[in-house]
């Protein structure tokens, strides 16, 4: 047993959040930069080909329930499993799941949240009066998006499999390894899965067995486009890991999805949606009769923001789960912040925090569908980041690819002012307004809200379009060069306008972004753009077996609030969820 630290309560929301940024390479992705270009295609091309023609999960032939327990008590026999018809009372009629989701960015956060499920605990108050011990977890489920932008070998060694690692193989004992499971999010899906493979799918029985060395610590391409350009050119394909590992943990399952009996009258569900929808061979491998209890894992939330989630909603619609109907434990991660909610006998867990930049809360309550029971971070935490957008997009925070926008056509239109007159820069704003309407049309979500999304689109349309001209003509009517002037008396005022308009752009959209999340319009770009890396935490499940009553799930959230500068440990959340007798 380890050293136990003991958890700090969550601190109150009153508007503060950490500011420092790890600087260990690789940092935390830009989203609004050239590194996630990368990313954006991928998406791109993956979900133009995701079709059920295209589907790699018909090739794959998930382990009945049963064969996955017995593989996993096999793993866990050195801890004191022993065959049984539950995981539970396979341990003992008491077993501890850890649940992460959304790591792999920036490698200083993920040390941090290495340590975090490193470690041991001891919880004060409750119902209890001795504190509640909170072991590490005898299995480990990852809930999907390993690293970021692609989950791609390399973007995995880098971000995940080389900061964990640092952290796990000091604390790892050999001899009693750990399981792991997990189920794919959408950047596992852009790479088609390969790197979630090598580090989550079970080894078949007649393959060798792996080198732990070289798992532990893979070698990827340096330069993955030049290796694929020399494989390409010479007809071979290019060289990568065979396996990677995260020190004292082992894979068990053959498909990206998985059951397992996990108590008495409960079962885990791990769901795979690939990018689009449950296959027909998940949902025969998921039928379950109405009203039976289950945890479930889903790779996107049905619920979050206070809002109803398509694509959650969609795959509990796929697997007959109503909510309201069949008492259920919903875990996702996919988006990076806490929050869990109640809907009948069933509650919902929102958990992305293990790396990936944050997503703060909903920062208005109006309009929201249901109430949010906690949230972490809570509203007054998540605007006051929100209001910082402007200048961070004005200095290039965020990234140059929508700074570099603005500066080529705010270079466009100042220029086209000072050498051809108004109207011809008129005309260059105008193009200017109509893309940035719609794209900003398209943030606010046009299908849903077209009518919202008209007004805001025009409104930071034209403020866009307008912002070049009329510093051009501020900069003109200043002095610093006249239509017809010297030559270097129009270069200085090109270049004052340029420089004035470009962090003009950038803070009006900046302005733009903070708006949409004020009015919970969208608040998934708003922080992205924003890449704050504060607000990490996972999920230490206790699941229990008692041999005269029914199954229960005690559930602790661990976080902390600044990784980067190693505040201390806290709980985020602690609840106990109970299904109904069967």
């Amino acid at each position: 047993m380890g050293e136990r630290t003991r958890l700090a309560p969550r601190p109150p929301d009153d508007g503060t959040f950490p500011r420092a940024r790890g600087r260990r390479r690789p940092r935390a992705i830009a989203w609004f930069g050239f590194t996630s270009f990368w990313g954006h295609l991928r998406h791109l091309l993956a979900s133009a080909i995701a079709t059920d023609s295209v589907d790699s999960r018909q090739w794959m032939v998930p382990d009945p329930p049963l064969e996955i327990l017995g593989r996993m008590a096999a793993v866990l026999r050195p801890r004191g499993a022993r065959d049984a018809p539950t995981l539970a009372a396979t341990m003992g009629g008491e077993v501890w799941i850890d649940f992460v989701a959304d790591t792999g960015d920036d490698a200083t956060v993920s040390e941090a949240v290495a340590r975090l499920l490193a470690g041991e605990y001891e919880v004060h108050g409750g119902d209890a009066p001795e504190p509640v011990v909170l072991p590490r977890g005898d299995v480990l489920v990852h809930g999907g998006d390993l690293a970021y932008p692609v989950a791609t070998v390399r973007e995995m060694t880098r971000r995940l499999i080389e900061p964990f690692n640092r952290v796990l193989e000091p604390r790892c004992d050999w001899t009693r390894p750990r399981v792991l499971l997990a189920i794919p999010g959408n950047h596992d899906w852009y790479d088609g899965l390969d790197g979630f493979a090598r580090l989550c799918q079970s080894p078949c029985t007649f393959e060798e067995p792996r080198e732990l060395a070289e798992a532990l610590h893979p070698a990827p391409s340096e330069n993955p486009v030049l290796a694929w350009a020399e494989a390409f050119a010479s007809g071979e394909q290019v060289k990568k890991p065979g396996a990677m590992a995260l020190a004292g943990y082992v894979p068990v399952q053959p498909a990206s999805y998985f059951r397992l009996p996990l108590a008495r009258g409960l079962e885990l569900f791990g769901v795979d949606r690939q990018l689009r929808r449950v296959d027909a061979r998940q949902r025969a491998y998921f039928k379950a009769r109405a009203g039976a209890a289950r945890v479930i894992l889903l790779p996107d939330p049905a619920r979050a923001w206070g809002e109803l989630r398509p694509n959650g909603q969609a795959t509990l619609a796929a697997l007959d789960i109503v909510p309201a109907r069949d008492p259920t434990l919903i875990v996702s991660g996919d988006v990076h912040h806490y929050e869990r909610s109640s809907e009948g006998r069933s509650v919902h867990v929102v958990a992305g925090g293990g790396g990936a930049f944050l997503q703060g809360a909903r920062v208005t309550q109006a309009g929201a569908s249901y109430a949010r029971d906690v949230e972490f971070p809570g509203p007054r935490a998540s605007w006051a980041m929100c209001r910082g957008l402007p200048w961070h997009l004005a200095r290039g925070g965020a990234g140059w690819v929508i700074t570099s926008f603005f500066a080529v056509a705010d270079a466009l239109a100042v220029s086209a002012y000072f050498r051809a007159g108004l109207r011809a820069s008129e005309c260059i704003a105008a193009a200017t307004s109509v893309i940035v309407a719609i794209g900003t049309a398209l943030l606010v979500g046009g299908r849903r809200r077209p009518a919202r999304a008209l007004a805001v689109g025009v409104v930071f349309g034209l403020a866009a379009g307008a912002l070049p001209v009329a510093l051009g003509v501020m900069t003109d009517v200043a002095g610093l060069g006249e239509i017809g002037g010297t030559e270097g008396g129009r270069l200085a005022a090109i270049a004052s306008a340029l420089v004035l308009s470009t962090l003009a752009s950038g803070a009006a959209f900046g302005a733009m972004l903070a708006t949409i999340a004020r009015l919970s319009f969208n608040l998934a770009q708003p922080f992205a753009a924003l890449g704050q890396p504060g607000f990490k935490h996972f999920v230490r499940m206790r699941v229990r077996e008692p041999d005269d009553g029914p199954a229960s799930v005690e559930v602790f959230v661990i976080g902390v609030v600044d990784p980067v500068g190693g505040s201390p440990p806290v709980l985020v959340d602690r609840f106990r969820w109970s299904p109904p007798p069967a």
